[in-house]
């Protein structure tokens, strides 16, 4: 039998309204915008590649690789993690794709709701106040070590955030913000909260757009405090991601010409106006990335964004920037078009697809070289020990590379 799902979207100013529907079979996905939506002055494409604001009907293809659902609505869905917790707190669990958009409705990044019916009301999501803390990092724990879980405790548990991945996490409000927690997993080589804490401080001192994070202490150890960038007091910011603006969900091979850094630039311009210094924040992201040895930059880490108050998409604040331990070497995704490894000549051949003069793209190598010099101080002020330091070396190995690209570039033009 047909699935149907209805689609609302916050429009800002505490206004939701019904986007559309989508009709899900064995086959196909279809999805039709509500008339009265295409009509509204502050109506936008949910995804302006895939789903044009139009009035035809969108079909997606349900193949073996890929599901019968566009991209936008699984990004708004649970993450690894929040599926996991959905299992374990719903009776029956979800299966389907609609079931799990269903059930965690509200609490995924940006600014989509789901009704399994026309008239039923938007579910706002429960308060989750900081004295809550201690209680859902215990539970999570439970989740994370496979134990049952009291189903009365079902709405402690953040179901959301389709793009984060799967590390346990809950919601917290303090100090009249929205945070994501992040905890620790006993299975952690390095303590984790600590080192994402010490690497998102590292990245908006290079000038990297990115969310305010803090740490504080439980009696079962550190959490990492993210802010939310996609939500403001009586706002909500609808996100994107650039897997599901290029369709790419199972990935076997890299495409270079769009599942690479030069390759979210191009696409970046494709869909927005305001894109002069594109090609700069994304290189400095890449030199950031290399730098730390951030090797997870798969395609769901980027994503752009619609501004409640905007009229067009922009790229996202950078998220879930961290070193990865078990992943040294080469990239999720395209340095440039010599593929997936950070060298000296695919930096230089990605700065040029991305239209970035070479002294700025210097300057750029400057900010990031010297932030990530002292790598060791700042992951020693957030409290990592020197055991873990010693894991953590290879992981910025690789910041050679670029320094060696930016010593070329230095000699070449007499610097």
């Amino acid at each position: 039998m047909p699935e149907k799902l209805y689609i609302h979207v916050d429009l800002g100013e505490g206004k939701t309204m019904l986007a559309g529907q989508l009709i899900v079979d064995d086959r196909l996905g279809r999805f039709k915008y509500a008339k009265a939506y295409i009509n509204h002055p502050q109506a936008f494409a949910l995804d302006p590649i895939n789903l044009p604001l139009t009035a035809d009907i969108h079909v997606k293809q349900r193949t073996r690789d890929t599901p019968a659902m566009f991209g936008v609505l699984i990004d708004a869905g649970p993450d690894e993690w929040g599926r996991r917790c959905l299992t374990k707190t719903r009776q029956p669990p979800p299966v389907t794709q609609v079931e799990f958009l269903l059930a965690a409705s509200g609490e995924g990044v940006g600014a989509l709701h789901f009704t399994a019916n026309l008239g039923d009301p938007v579910r706002p999501p429960p308060e989750r106040p900081f004295a809550n803390l201690i209680h859902l990092q215990h539970i999570a724990g439970d989740i994370e070590a496979g134990k049952e879980v009291d189903r009365a405790l079902e709405p402690y548990f953040f179901h959301g955030s389709g793009l984060g991945g799967a590390r346990p996490k809950s919601l917290i409000e303090h100090d009249g913000r929205e945070w994501i927690a992040k905890f620790n997993r006993p299975s952690d080589l390095v303590d984790m909260c600590r080192v994402e804490l010490a690497s998102m401080r590292m990245a908006r001192e290079a000038g990297i757009e990115a969310p305010d994070v803090a740490l504080t202490e439980t009696d079962r150890g550190p959490v990492l405090l993210v802010e939310r960038f996609d939500q403001g007091p009586d706002e909500q910011h609808h996100l994107v991601s650039v897997a599901s603006l290029i369709n790419k969900f199972d990935i076997t091979e890299i495409d270079e010409s769009t599942m690479s850094y030069p390759g979210i630039t191009q696409l970046g311009k494709r869909i927005g106006h305001l894109t002069s210094d594109l090609g700069e924040v994304v290189f400095r992201r890449m030199l950031f990335n290399i730098a730390i040895g951030n090797t997870d930059d798969h395609l769901r880490n980027h994503a752009f964004m619609k501004r409640s108050t905007a009229s067009d998409y922009s790229l996202s604040p950078a998220y879930d920037i961290v070193p990865q331990i078990s992943l040294q070497g080469s990239h999720a995704i395209a340095i440039g078009p010599f593929g997936s490894s950070p060298t000296v000549d695919n930096i230089q051949a990605a700065l040029k697809r991305m239209g970035v003069a070479d002294d700025l793209g210097h300057e750029i190598a400057d900010a990031v070289l010297e932030v990530t010099a002292p790598w060791r101080d700042y992951m020693t002020d957030a409290g990592i020990g020197a055991s873990d330091l010693a894991v953590l070396e290879r992981c910025f190995a690789l910041r050679d590379v670029v320094e060696r690209w930016h010593n070329r570039g230095a000699r070449s033009t007499g610097v």
